[in-house]
């Protein structure tokens, strides 16, 4: 009898259609792109643009010509950055899961912790480039960036994705844009 009363219960009934309606629209996707992979493709021009600007900044101001040293070290910095941030945030959107799944407090929670996890990563790996010492100052270096960039992902994905899922073609210019802006903001300063 207390199954009956919890299946005609309208707020059960309620949750049941709003879930039909969401895996509805997930399904009807043309491309539809995971969690994972969605913050695979954010992680990695995360990884490439902001940390570009920032190199860049740095070496046009030294502006020497005997500073091709400086070239070749902060290129290498920015594919290692690149590379790492690709592959540590595909491990972080699978974490994550489907962000519709969290409540509002648990999924800012998680949302900061993959903010700091990725910045001390992808910013330490990327650091150590530069003879080792540079992995204690490149997570100071990625956290601003990526304290603005995760949580600005994360929210717009939460609300474009259905059922965990997201139109490839909503997602290019999430991931791309979002670091884009913030490395036009770097080179602005």
């Amino acid at each position: 009898m207390s199954w009956l009363k919890q299946e005609v219960d309208p707020d059960v009934q309620r949750r049941r259609i709003a879930w039909q309606k969401e895996e509805g629209r997930a399904l009807s996707m043309e491309r539809p792109s995971t969690t994972e992979q969605a913050y695979r493709l954010f992680g990695t021009f995360l990884g490439l643009l902001p940390p570009m600007a920032i190199f860049e900044r740095a070496v046009m101001q030294s502006r020497g010509s005997e500073e091709y040293w400086a070239v070749v070290l902060c290129a290498g910095m920015n594919v290692v950055c690149c590379l790492v941030g690709r592959w540590f945030g595909g491990y972080l959107g699978r974490w994550a899961g489907d962000p519709r799944q969290r409540s509002r407090i648990g999924f800012a929670f998680v949302v900061f912790v993959m903010a700091i996890g990725w910045s001390v990563v992808t910013g330490g790996l990327g650091g150590a480039v530069f003879f080792g010492i540079g992995a204690l100052f490149g997570p100071f270096f990625a956290a601003p960036v990526a304290l603005v960039g995760f949580p600005v992902f994360a929210i717009l994905h939460r609300l474009i994705s259905r059922g965990g899922m997201i139109e490839a073609r909503q997602v290019w210019p999430l991931a791309f844009g979002i670091p884009l802006a913030i490395a036009a903001l770097i080179m602005s300063q």
